[in-house]
């Protein structure tokens, strides 16, 4: 997951947490040798098996993109995923943030994180699926919408900027890119006004009421998702958790 987040993120993590952030690192297949990672992946809650459920929802067979990798903790669940044809995990890296990351707080172990070392960890937990056409591109996920033809994909699921503009954007230029019987998956469901992640939500609702996608599920683990609506217009489901 690739955010731009409004505040510095604290921990208030217990010892049991780091337990479970412990076990999702193990189960992603690969532990970083990084010693800035490992401890940004300790402290923060990527809540990895926590949201793997939305794997099910996945259409067999099928050509989708994760928007958002940073060191390819979830990118790890998806590459894993037999029923997936190909996936593409698309994050900017360096051509976005310099060297190292901005000082998100524990999230980026404040500002120690290397972006080159965060694309290593992603790639070799990618690639240690073993499965064919898992795709890294290293490109903003605006560049890498862009360059697609329209109903190429089958699926998106949307970890990158957690924000209204950035969400709106992508929203914005993925309508096109989608099948007719295709959907889009995100993270960061966030009700409350005062979460500095609040605009996902907007952004969501603000697009429902423009395309033919509908709101069918919302809310656990911040999860969200949208498919094309059955030959009626999208429509605004608002706020519900």
């Amino acid at each position: 997951m690739m955010r731009a987040i409004a505040a510095p993120v604290t921990s208030t993590q217990s010892p049991k947490d780091t337990i479970v952030m412990l076990q999702d690192i193990c189960v992603s297949g690969y532990l970083p040798r990084d010693l800035n990672i490992l401890r940004a992946e300790l402290k923060f809650p990527h809540r990895v098996r926590s949201r793997s459920f939305i794997v099910r929802f996945i259409p067999p067979n099928s050509v989708g993109a994760e928007l958002g990798v940073y060191t390819g903790l979830f990118s790890s669940v998806l590459a894993r995923q037999r029923k997936i044809s190909q996936v593409t995990f698309v994050d900017p890296w360096w051509a976005a943030f310099g060297k190292h990351y901005p000082d998100w707080g524990i999230y980026t172990d404040y500002g120690r994180v290397s972006t080159r070392k965060a694309f290593e960890v992603a790639e070799r937990r990618i690639v240690r699926c073993g499965l064919p056409n898992r795709i890294v591109e290293v490109a903003t996920s605006y560049e890498w919408l862009t360059s697609l033809s329209e109903g190429s994909l089958d699926w998106v699921y949307l970890d990158s900027t957690h924000s209204y503009d950035g969400t709106k954007r992508e929203l914005e230029l993925l309508d096109p890119k989608i099948k007719r019987t295709g959907m889009i998956f995100g993270d960061d469901w966030q009700i409350d006004p005062n979460h500095p992640h609040h605009g996902v939500c907007i952004a969501v609702n603000e697009f429902l009421k423009t395309s033919n996608f509908e709101l069918i599920f919302c809310g656990e683990r911040s999860q969200w998702i949208l498919r094309r609506s059955r030959g009626c217009k999208g429509r605004q489901l608002d706020n519900r958790s």
